[in-house]
This record gives structure tokens, C-alpha cells and sequence, in this order.
């Protein structure tokens, strides 16, 4: 089975509800953090389906011209409404997370 690793670096947010409707990603080599290809905006169910399928989906932070790995992005049910994301932090953790993300 071959495994990509994407990552995200920005995010929409649907005021309404505080879900994400859609992700800046693209596939990134996991020891330089660089892009593989251009950076595209989908829908989180683009994520969603690549998370199920055994992808690895990871937060991408700058600071100071350097990427860095936040938390991992893993799926999340929501009883009203199709599957969303979130960031995998234990609750105790303090850690960036997917909100940190600058916004589309």
C-alpha cells in the first residue's frame, strides 16, 4: 500500500457552525516538509476520504521561513452532518492546533 503524506497550511471555517469547509493541502515529503506539488484549496472531504484510504495528513506551520509539523489532522463524526477534521492533541496538551492555521 502506498502512503502519501500531505499537509495543510490554511483552512476556511464556516462562521456558522466553526466547522471547516475547506483546506489549503498538498503532498509533502515528510523529511524536508517541502511541497511535491502545488498547494490547492478542496473540500474537507477531499481530507476526510484521504485519511480513510490510510493517508497521513499533518498540520504546516512557518516560522521564521522553516516548516514545521503541528499535530496530525484525523477525521472526526459529527452526528449533524457529513465527517469533518480536527487536530489529534491529547486534551491536556498544549500544542498549535488546526485553528492556529492563517485562514482562506
Amino acid at each position: 500500500m502506498n502512503v502519501t503524506t500531505f499537509a495543510i497550511d490554511a483552512v476556511r471555517i464556516n462562521p456558522t457552525n466553526d466547522r471547516f469547509t475547506h483546506v489549503r493541502w498538498a503532498p509533502v515529503d515528510p523529511s524536508t516538509r517541502e511541497w511535491l506539488s502545488p498547494p490547492a484549496i478542496v473540500e474537507v472531504v477531499e481530507v476526510v476520504a484521504a485519511i480513510r484510504r490510510g493517508d497521513v495528513v499533518w498540520s504546516l506551520f512557518t516560522l521564521g521561513g522553516t516548516r514545521y509539523f503541528g499535530p496530525k489532522i484525523v477525521s472526526v463524526a459529527h452526528t449533524d452532518g457529513p465527517a469533518g477534521i480536527d487536530t489529534d492533541v491529547p486534551g491536556d496538551h498544549v500544542e498549535k492546533c488546526i485553528d492556529d492555521l492563517p485562514h482562506l
